[in-house]
């Protein structure tokens, strides 16, 4: 798209210095005018082509962001979705932290009967285990 715009950016500007040279000289004006003028319709026209060029920029960006907003609200529509398919989170999370519990336990009775710990410490750190499934 830019190579296109510069090509014609650059045929106009040339078709434009013939023109304003033509005309220039058939008026009788010096060469230093028709070269100012011929300078500044180039750089008119580059500032244009330029401003063109960033608003295009500018509408693929928007696009882009558009097309981006709409994939993350198929995203969070489709994880919605599974979540409603999959069981509760909470039975999940639930089991997992009652296996983890009777895993705590079963460790703590067996450091008490290997002789690690007394029937006391067994018993605070049991408590321990248990208030903090609640």
């Amino acid at each position: 798209m830019k190579f296109i715009l510069r090509t014609l950016m650059i045929c106009v500007a040339g078709l434009s210095i013939a023109l304003a040279q033509t005309t220039e000289i058939a008026d009788g004006a010096d060469s230093a005018t028709v070269s100012e003028r011929a300078r500044l319709g180039n750089q008119r026209i580059q500032i244009e082509a330029e401003m063109r060029a960033r608003e295009e920029q500018q509408r693929l960006e928007e696009a882009e962001q558009a097309r981006l907003r709409a994939e993350q609200a198929a995203a969070r529509s489709e994880m919605a979705a599974a979540q409603n398919a999959k069981p509760d989170a909470t039975e999940t999370a639930g089991s997992n932290d009652m296996y983890r519990t009777l895993e705590q336990l079963r460790l703590l009775g067996e450091l008490k009967d290997d002789g690690y710990i007394t029937e006391d410490e067994f018993q605070k750190i049991k408590q321990k285990i248990l208030d903090s499934r609640l």
